[in-house]
């Protein structure tokens, strides 16, 4: 059987695409970094995309991301017990989230955003999945996001105060969250190389370009055969 693999996370894992000149679009499949991960472990995994634009971790928060969302909304601790129950069985779950997190309405500091992130980790693992549920605990991936930095300030930097540098501080908090609960971390500034490094390349300065996608699935499938012992596969994954 397939490893089930559950991809928990905002517009960066939904495959937005950055467009300062109109309305957004998605970026097909073979080019989200949630398919091309697909691609890359081949028939041994089968991958579960769960990316929401605008999501946080505990606040349902809808300015400047569009229209409100009724219910949970963009809320990931709401949300996220529900999403686990639907898409049972699950061998892993990957977390990216805190992005938005930063924007200054909030008022978040970088130890609140990383106290969410223990929130949906503890959501994850303290499931009472013995007993109430025949199905085994599954893994857990904390990723960290790209960093902000200034080409995202000199676009929206009045919403996004001191965003650079708690951006810059989130992964090793997020390490230590990861080492305290056994679950596995992934820093996404670190496979971003291109200049400037370590930030999204799209042209809003948050966004991931169709390379960051590329580079963040092959950082991902490498963890992932860590932690579930997968075998190597040749993917039939174009390159961007």
């Amino acid at each position: 059987m397939p490893k089930r693999i559950l991809c928990f996370g905002d517009s960066n894992t939904f495959g937005w695409i950055a467009n300062l000149e109109g309305p957004a679009l998605r970026y097909p499949s073979h080019i989200r970094w949630t398919g091309r991960l697909a691609a890359l472990l081949g028939p041994d995994a089968e991958i579960i995309e769960e990316g929401l634009g605008g999501r946080t971790l505990r606040d349902n928060f809808t300015v400047g991301s569009g229209v409100h969302v009724p219910g949970a909304g963009l809320c990931g601790r709401d949300y996220l017990p529900a999403c686990l129950l639907s898409h049972l069985p699950l061998d892993a779950v990957v977390i990216m989230l805190g992005s938005n997190d930063m924007k200054s309405a909030l008022g978040r500091s970088e130890a609140d955003i990383a106290e969410g992130m223990a929130e949906l980790a503890d959501i994850v693992l303290g499931f009472p999945w013995e007993g109430l549920l025949d199905y085994p605990r599954p893994r857990l991936l904390l990723v960290s996001p790209p960093h902000i930095g200034e080409r995202k300030m000199a676009l929206a930097g009045e919403r996004y105060v001191d965003a650079p540098r708690k951006s810059r501080a989130l992964a090793g908090l997020y390490r230590e969250v990861a080492a305290s609960r056994n679950a596995f971390f992934l820093d996404a500034a670190l496979c971003l190389t291109d200049e400037p490094a370590g930030e999204a390349h799209g042209p809003d300065g948050m966004h991931l370009s169709e390379a960051d996608h590329e580079k963040l699935a092959l950082a991902a499938a490498e963890k992932l055969k860590e932690m579930l012992g997968l075998p190597e596969h040749q993917p039939a994954c174009p390159k961007a």
